[in-house]
């Protein structure tokens, strides 16, 4: 199966930014803690005006915001059918704008440590480092994101241990996300038939 870094189209002219999800570490929907996957609702405002897509990534810590249609055409993935699984769909309200359809945030648990070292190129927080000793180990960036295919088993859905902000898509979320006609996401091969840069 072919693996892709999903990632928000920020080449789509005149698209809204959405800010912070409020009264919320929004740290918390990359990394959550035990219990953070309860039902609920949470609120965001748009931080800049424009044409509503049906992906985005919100606010300081880029919290993926889907549409309905977007949600809609995950269902049936055992990740998003399992309830508290793997993939929570929790609904978001935005603040001073009417929208055209409902938004979730995708609150994502799975991570999986499944890079193919040998084949990437990245470099790594050093345990010196002056901003960031706390991260000494994690990925800083990718220069050719590559995954290995044998660690990853049949998930559909998940982010990537230790660079937390990339979040990696079976083929079959991408083909269900294109044929809904979901605007305002990309999709970069990670399996090594391409130069990912993250």
């Amino acid at each position: 199966m072919k693996y892709y870094l999903m990632r928000q189209d920020i080449t789509v002219c005149d698209k809204w930014v959405l800010g912070d999800v409020k009264h919320v570490n929004n740290w918390h929907f990359s990394d959550p803690p035990v219990n953070f996957m309860e039902p609920g609702t949470y609120t965001l405002d748009v931080k800049f005006d424009g044409r509503e897509v049906d992906y985005s990534l919100a606010g300081y810590a880029g919290v993926p915001v889907l549409s309905e249609k977007a949600r809609n055409s995950l269902v049936g993935l055992r990740e998003v059918d399992e309830p508290y699984r793997n993939v929570i769909f929790a609904p978001v309200e935005i603040s001073n704008k009417e929208v055209c359809q409902n938004y979730f945030l995708m609150i994502i648990d799975t991570q999986i440590d499944c890079v193919d070292e040998k084949c990437s190129r990245f470099k790594k927080f050093e345990g010196d480092d002056p901003v960031r000793p706390d991260m000494a180990g994690n990925y800083r960036a990718f220069y050719n994101l590559v995954i290995d295919l044998d660690k990853v088993g049949a998930s559909h859905i998940f982010r990537l241990k230790k660079y937390l902000g990339a979040i990696i898509v079976s083929e079959e979320v991408r083909q269900r996300l294109i044929a809904a006609g979901i605007v305002g996401v990309l999709f970069d091969s990670v399996i090594g038939d391409q130069e990912t840069v993250t």
